[in-house]
């Protein structure tokens, strides 16, 4: 199977964003090109990686894609802004979506969601701290419990290796969903592959990730505080929680999961 990966110049892996979207993408074996390269010979290839909807300027590059013999892949991470019902998810052989759509529906073609996973080369693990991360957005209308979360605890907004290195100097890590998607975010690895536990809301597939005795769940602000103020940190957790993304949430083992789903498609 040869593979032909398509991404535009402005995603690089200099980005901070680019291994939350796009690891699991170069643990993947296949050629690379860029979006602007129109005149690519995609008959060289049996299988093209396409990434999100906001990424494609030259709409009619995409549809040449999708008229040729190739599979067509489609990474989408953004589908929460939009619905499964555009035009631009017609005659995908398999997409691979992280979130339902902003009707709450699961694409309509041959699909798989696809879970979050990490770089534990990347983030790596140093155990034993006291402090309490709390690195992240906080826009209100997206994210209001962070919002709130942030008039009791001082918020950090570090990027990159500065980002990592806020993990690694914290003993626990605060993690939220948000109103547009009510599920388990990528910091929840981030947090367990540097070492730091997590205190978390309730959040849908957490589950899926980590058991739940592994998690600090609160239910209120005040349950919140209380969890901080009283926080001790457990070593064996944070060891397990790093353990258990290396051996079933890197990147690689993602990349494997999807390859065997490719192969349904040819």
């Amino acid at each position: 199977m040869k593979i032909l990966k398509l991404l535009p110049k402005s995603d690089t892996p200099t980005n901070y964003n680019y291994h939350v979207n796009y690891g699991v993408w170069d643990a993947i074996d296949g050629d690379t090109s860029s979006l602007e390269n129109t005149n690519v010979n995609l008959n060289n290839y049996d299988v093209v990686l396409l990434p999100m909807f906001k990424r494609w300027n030259n709409m009619d590059f995409f549809h040449k894609i999708k008229n040729n013999k190739i599979k067509t892949v489609l990474f989408d991470n953004d589908s929460c802004y939009r619905t499964f019902d555009h035009s631009f998810y017609d005659n995908i052989d398999l997409i691979l979506y992280r979130d339902l759509d902003k009707n709450g529906n699961t694409p309509k073609t041959s699909n798989m969601w696809h879970p979050w996973s990490i770089d534990t080369t990347l983030y790596t693990p140093v155990y034993g701290n006291r402090g309490v991360s709390f690195n992240c957005s906080s826009d209100p209308t997206y994210y209001p419990l962070r919002y709130k979360i942030s008039k009791i605890i001082p918020r950090t907004s570090n990027i990159g290796v500065q980002y990592i290195q806020n993990l690694q100097n914290s003993g626990v890590g605060i993690h939220t969903d948000s109103e547009l998607v009510p599920m388990v975010r990528a910091k929840a690895l981030e947090m367990a592959a540097c070492g730091t536990q997590i205190i978390s809301n309730k959040t849908k597939k957490m589950d899926y990730f980590f058991p739940d005795d592994l998690i600090l769940y609160f239910k209120d602000l005040d349950e919140l505080r209380e969890i901080i103020n009283n926080f001790e940190p457990n070593v064996e957790i944070q060891r397990e929680l790093r353990n258990i993304v290396e051996t079933k949430h890197d990147n690689k083992i993602r990349a494997k999961q999807i390859i065997e789903k490719i192969n349904e498609i040819l």
